[in-house]
């Protein structure tokens, strides 16, 4: 069942959003109950629009809480259903995908333009910031579900087609706020559809403010990978679920990273003498280096098998595919532990704490001394350290389009090439950054 405020029970009192088509001329405008207001940093999917009666996300004021219309009735229902799971369910897998994803509050319901909507209450993952740049990133190279009809996939596999070829994700859009100039710029999903493989590249870049003038901020980079490898953990681990269609809402506060620029300035120096290793990933169809030179782009290469081949061939080829030793069905080893109670069964829940913890250590990062680790959670899930999550934050998000595992044997080999390889090119970002430094470092040190 889901929820809704009390003082909706009758149709009369349920809030409106009206459109006032003689207001201003002909372009009109949108009156919205008090105290809620269109989301400002919507990046995806339709605004509000009064003419075309398009509906969008809103946020209220009081709480700080966003409203997500569920407009299209059964993707809306399932999705519902999907967040009354996650809230309800003590299965331990459930369980640390709650962690993951935006805390819910259940449902309310608006009047907008003559019909009644519901919307789904979620916590604001920009809540608090004062410039927020947010980036959405739908993973994976299917994104069509297994119910879609054959005209939906032919649709979804034009969409984004060059970025999803490359690397298994897509950037559907996203707004930054300049380092330099404190201006916003916005990118809608026309922009991310025309990327390449290159495209993707310098859209990250632009997105984390990184310029020939100004390097990456290692410390945006470093929460970021914490942050990703939390993610991609549990998806080496379950096996309940299929993703489609599933986006990253990636976030930070441009007024904290200019801060932090300052501080990375002045550890600069213990972390030139930090070792930095190469890291190698590898996926069913993809094979990942991040041992790229400062001044090549962070591409991945991609095996022409992945490219040509659709995805129920490689379903089909995926057991007799040779996969690294962290993607076996076995308890995956991380630290030289395996992941399993005293009795030896496997089990998800037992040391997700202790993985999240360790997962720079996946990427070869140099700890800074400003950089806490130990977060303790709330009732929700939700990280309570403010220095650790009040400015970096990431949630998975649209849950439309996921579906039961046909078995609990297989990984969900879709989303991992995709956070994997986006891991891949942050963590080569970064690295680029400490080799400039420790460069600069050097040269300093040989003219004193």
């Amino acid at each position: 069942m889901t929820t809704r405020d009390t003082n909706e029970d009758q149709l009369d009192n349920l809030p409106h959003v009206e459109w006032n088509s003689t207001a201003s001329g002909a372009s009109g405008n949108l009156i919205f109950p008090s105290p809620l207001s269109p989301l400002k940093c919507q990046i995806a999917g339709h605004p509000f629009n009064g003419v075309k009666h398009t509906i969008g996300m809103l946020v209220c004021r009081k709480t700080g809480n966003v409203l997500k219309p569920a407009t299209k009735v059964i993707l809306g229902e399932r999705e519902i259903a999907f967040y009354e799971n996650l809230k309800n369910s003590r299965n331990p897998t459930i369980v640390q995908l709650k962690k993951l994803v935006p805390c819910y509050y259940g449902t309310t319901e608006l009047w907008v333009f003559n019909k009644r909507t519901k919307f789904l209450k979620l916590r604001n993952i920009t809540d608090g910031m004062a410039e927020p740049c947010v980036m959405d990133i739908k993973i994976g190279r299917r994104t069509w579900d297994p119910l879609a009809t054959p005209e939906k996939k032919a649709t979804e596999e034009l969409k984004y087609a060059e970025s999803k070829r490359a690397y298994g994700f897509c950037i559907t859009g996203f707004q930054v706020y300049c380092h330099s100039t404190g201006r916003l710029k916005k990118f809608d999903r026309d922009y991310g559809k025309k990327l390449d493989a290159k495209g993707v590249v310098e859209a990250l870049k632009t997105f984390l403010n990184i310029t020939p003038e100004r390097p990456a901020c290692r410390h945006l980079l470093f929460e970021l990978l914490s942050c990703l490898g939390r993610i991609m953990l549990f998806f080496r681990m379950q096996r309940k679920y299929r993703f489609y269609s599933s986006s990253l809402l990636v976030a930070y506060d441009a007024k904290k990273l200019r801060e932090h620029y300052c501080a990375d300035s002045k550890d600069s120096s213990e972390l030139a003498n930090s070792k930095i290793e190469t890291v190698s990933f590898s996926t069913t169809s993809t094979s990942l280096n991040t041992n790229t030179s400062e001044q090549s782009a962070p591409t991945v290469p991609v095996s022409s098998a992945g490219i040509n081949r659709d995805w129920t061939e490689a379903q089909k080829n995926r057991p007799t595919l040779k996969r690294s030793t962290s993607f076996n069905t076995e308890p995956m080893p991380i630290m030289g532990e395996q992941i399993s109670d005293q009795s030896g069964s496997y089990n998800p829940d037992l040391k997700m704490d202790r993985l999240c913890q360790s997962c720079p250590s996946q990427f070869s990062l140099p700890q800074t001394n400003n950089v806490k680790r130990n977060v303790t959670q709330d009732n929700h899930g939700v990280p309570t350290n403010k220095e650790e999550c009040s400015w970096v934050r990431v949630n998975m998000i649209d849950f439309t389009h996921v579906f039961p595992a046909d078995d609990n044997s297989g990984l969900d080999l879709n989303y991992l090439e995709g956070i994997e390889n986006l891991i891949t090119l942050i963590n080569t970002l970064y690295k680029q950054a400490h080799k400039r430094d420790s460069n600069q470092n050097c040269s300093a040190t040989i003219a004193q």
